[in-house]
């Protein structure tokens, strides 16, 4: 139904390239395009392709990939990274600051478990928060209905939000080391801030290859089943040296112009339709 359906929209609006960023929900509409002979041009933002873009990839005039990897499958794979928001560049840390009580003297933990939050990456915070708050100010993005009921050690040193929006480039701003998921998004962001970072991937799933890639290029540190997260953290914070590597490892791994580039593909690839 969704492909009949996906035909008579492009019919209809008479698109001159289909644009697919993978997911369930773009094969009926990527199938529909081809059929219709409208160019095709995939993304794919993790570096394993899903099952919908590997099915779609075949008949793709272009397929942007963001991990560098997935270029060598063919002639018409692109790498061009992951599109990010310019405006996470411009936070401010007087409105951070404002946001959170915190002050300029402490270094600043940002964590977060992804849109929906994570109770593995929130158990993992809070069973320590009293050794966190006494090294780290701690902003934590808990995810929705996720805010943690028990009364909490060191207030001053701790905030918790359920979502945050905008407000994210500045939180951002301020920010000395980041903990969370290996979303494909997320990791474009810390690598084009250059944030060192300790990774905690969901499973046996697309996080834990990007996370994977990451960690080999030298660009995170990769929680293990087990381990300490507040020992790890505090190690990795009073490591000076490897700090450093990693924010070089991450300028390698950034991408600013992905946008650019993806956007120049389509437009060639309308042209070369014509």
């Amino acid at each position: 139904m969704a492909f009949f359906q996906s035909l008579f929209i492009l019919i209809k609006f008479r698109p001159q390239v289909v644009f697919s960023k993978g997911g369930y929900v773009s094969l009926p509409v990527a199938m529909a395009a081809f059929g219709l002979r409208i160019p095709l041009v995939l993304h794919e933002s993790d570096s394993r392709m899903g099952l919908a873009n590997r099915l779609v990839a075949r008949v793709a005039r272009r397929v942007c990939v963001a991990f560098p990897a997935l270029e060598k499958k063919g002639k018409k794979y692109r790498f061009t990274g992951n599109p990010v928001r310019s405006e996470i560049l411009s936070g401010d840390p007087k409105k951070s600051y404002q946001l959170t009580g915190f002050n300029s003297k402490k270094p600043v933990l940002l964590v977060w478990g992804g849109s929906q939050g994570a109770a593995q990456v929130n158990k993992l915070l809070l069973s320590d928060l009293e050794k966190f708050t006494a090294h780290f100010q701690v902003i934590h993005i808990t995810g929705k209905d996720k805010s943690p009921n028990s009364q909490l050690p060191t207030p001053n040193a701790y905030k918790a939000f359920e979502y945050v929006g905008k407000e994210l480039k500045d939180l951002y701003a301020i920010t000395s080391l980041v903990i969370g998921r290996a979303g494909a998004n997320s990791l474009a962001e810390i690598a084009l801030l250059q944030k060192p970072n300790i990774l905690i991937p969901l499973g046996n799933t697309d996080q834990l290859n990007n996370a994977l890639y990451f960690k080999q290029a030298g660009a995170a540190v990769v929680y293990q089943e087990g381990q300490n997260l507040f020992d790890i953290t505090f190690d990795l914070w009073q490591n000076e040296g490897l700090k450093s590597k990693m924010k070089s490892a991450l300028a390698q791994l950034a991408t600013p112009e992905a946008a650019d580039q993806i956007t120049t593909l389509i437009l060639t690839t309308k042209k070369q339709a014509s």
